[in-house]
């Protein structure tokens, strides 16, 4: 594997998509997990189950890890964290909350919808 690059690094820490990654089974995981995916997308951010370009975190169910988990979703999470990715429990909403916090903010600052170019009637 090449060594990380701090323009990796920066890419990751801007990226608005968070990755998910594990199957919860347990009916209070079930929730927490659906929860979660919800809040992410409502704040602007994009949740994905594949890792495939920059993330911005990892959220993770508690069997991922404890290591009860396939070698494709181990291999997802050791690549992230090599890459400096914060990999959280589904269950640790305050870390998740602050690993996102500057993301969310920089996209509360753009206005939704707002045009590159000015409106001009008639035209």
């Amino acid at each position: 594997m090449s060594p990380i690059s701090s323009i990796e690094v920066a890419r990751a820490r801007r990226s608005r998509r968070v990755l998910f990654v594990g199957n919860p089974i347990r009916y209070n995981d079930v929730s927490q997990w659906a929860m979660v995916r919800q809040w992410v997308a409502l704040h602007g951010l994009e949740p994905i189950r594949e890792l495939d370009g920059d993330v911005l975190c990892v959220i993770v169910t508690e069997d991922i890890l404890d290591g009860r988990c396939s070698a494709k979703e181990t291999d997802a999470v050791e690549h992230a964290r090599a890459l400096g990715v914060p990999c959280i429990s589904v269950h640790d909403t305050t870390l998740i909350w602050q690993a996102t916090a500057r993301v969310r903010a920089k996209i509360g600052r753009s206005p939704v919808g707002a045009s590159a170019k000015p409106h001009r009637d008639g035209a």
